[in-house]
């Protein structure tokens, strides 16, 4: 049988060792029997997985030069280039940009989606690629980023196909807080962005009912939930005896201000551990901090920021802590970005088998959904996190009970034989 092909278009290079290239891995990854993958990515690094072989790159930090220059924007990666991806994927961020990668100000979106839209990307080298690959299916996640969505509409009217859309945050809804008007400038922009391509989208992809449930009555497309998926058939790998001192764990990013929360953890274990080293906290991240976070974070005894490691390195990690956060900010703005969130990272913490400890707002989605399935110890305030640590510390029983549930609700609602079989009969079954 024929292969149908899929062509991806998103915002990180595909990684299997970064958050969303792992994403895709873990959705298409078994599927290479019946499908075949181009990507048409948009930041600086290079492709490193097994999967995907063709790839048009139009690289963020080439934007600024592109627009001064109006020389054409992005390329198709060569041989050469892949080459060069299976040793070194990462590339390093310009001064300039990781200055505004940290900072983050809300103009320097605007900036660099205006520049975009004025530079020279519908060029003939993209429009070859696309219609060279000839997919069958597009594959266009929902992005906050305007240039994204100028590039899903272009190729679904290149292509004539209509999108497959997949959408983890909230991007629409004004259900949001800033003083900010640049942010809400560029808000109304991506909302009226989002609008626009909805009416290229044939099937909407979202991993929370909440979302589901407001995103169809306002966007009228047919939409599924769609969940990561984690092999939780074999043995799972329980701890027996706990550490001493207790490790706790975090893994993932610190930006939407989580890093205050993961403050909050580290105030707690100094209170805890005034007298004696009874508990640590680890943290495994590759936001870049500033002086106030790193303050904040690593003090040497209580708490260590370990840095960036490999997917395949935290899981190893992961293996050895006791306790697992999932965290999330309490500020009024951030609980509002991300209440419809569903961060990918906690299926990964379900199938390390080890109690989760999740703090965050009640109203948000992974609350809902964690507390519902009894998956994890739930914290909504930061003025619980101490009793709740105390409370596992003097009770080692219920670190265990903690990960049998969590590994039960993985496997009851993250099994990928399941879930990557119903996704692959509805990709089979577009035309």
């Amino acid at each position: 049988m024929e292969k149908k092909r899929i062509l991806i278009i998103s915002g990180e290079a595909w990684q299997d060792n970064t958050n969303g290239g792992n994403v895709l891995t873990n959705l298409f990854g078994s599927m290479s029997d019946c499908f075949e993958y181009a990507q048409i990515y948009c930041n600086q690094n290079l492709p490193n997985n097994a999967v995907c072989k063709h790839y048009f790159h139009l690289s963020e930090a080439e934007i600024l030069k592109a627009f001064f220059t109006r020389k054409p924007l992005g390329h198709r990666l060569t041989e050469q280039e892949l080459l060069q991806a299976a040793v070194s994927p990462e590339v390093p961020d310009t001064p300039l940009a990781a200055w505004a990668r940290k900072l983050r100000f809300d103009i320097f979106y605007t900036l660099q989606d205006c520049m975009f839209y004025c530079s020279y990307w519908k060029t003939p080298a993209l429009a070859d690629f696309i219609r060279q690959f000839n997919p069958d299916i597009v594959f266009a996640p929902l992005y906050y980023r305007i240039h994204m969505h100028l590039l899903d509409r272009y190729v679904s009217r290149l292509t004539g196909k209509k999108l497959v859309s997949y959408v983890s945050d909230d991007y629409y809804s004004y259900r949001q807080f800033s003083l900010s008007p640049v942010y809400w400038f560029n808000r109304w922009v991506l909302h009226k962005n989002i609008e626009a391509t909805s009416k290229y989208i044939q099937l909407l992809y979202t991993m929370t009912r909440e979302q589901l449930n407001e995103y169809h009555d306002a966007l009228l497309v047919p939409m599924k939930i769609l969940r990561k998926a984690a092999n939780f058939d074999d043995t799972p790998p329980f701890k027996t005896t706990p550490n001493t001192p207790l490790k706790l764990l975090y893994g993932g990013n610190l930006i939407y201000n989580r890093w205050k929360t993961m403050a909050f953890v580290v105030n707690a274990l100094r209170s805890i551990n005034r007298n004696e080293v009874l508990i640590q906290l680890y943290i495994y991240s590759q936001t870049p901090l500033t002086k106030q976070m790193e303050q904040a974070l690593h003090d040497g005894r209580n708490s260590f920021f370990m840095g960036k490691v490999s997917a395949h390195d935290l899981e190893l990690q992961q293996a050895t802590a006791d306790i697992l956060l999932h965290v999330e900010s309490f500020d009024l703005r951030q609980r509002l970005v991300t209440r419809l969130s569903f961060s990918t990272k906690l299926v990964d913490l379900m199938h390390s088998a080890r109690c989760i400890v999740a703090i965050c707002w009640k109203e948000s989605s992974p609350y809902k959904y964690l507390h519902t399935q009894d998956a994890a110890i739930c914290v909504d305030h930061p003025s619980r996190i101490k009793d709740v640590l105390l409370r596992l510390l003097y009770n080692p029983t219920l670190l265990n009970t903690y990960a049998n549930k969590a590994w039960a609700c993985g496997k009851r609602n993250h099994n990928k034989k399941e879930i990557i079989e119903n996704l692959k009969n509805e990709l089979c079954a577009i035309h």
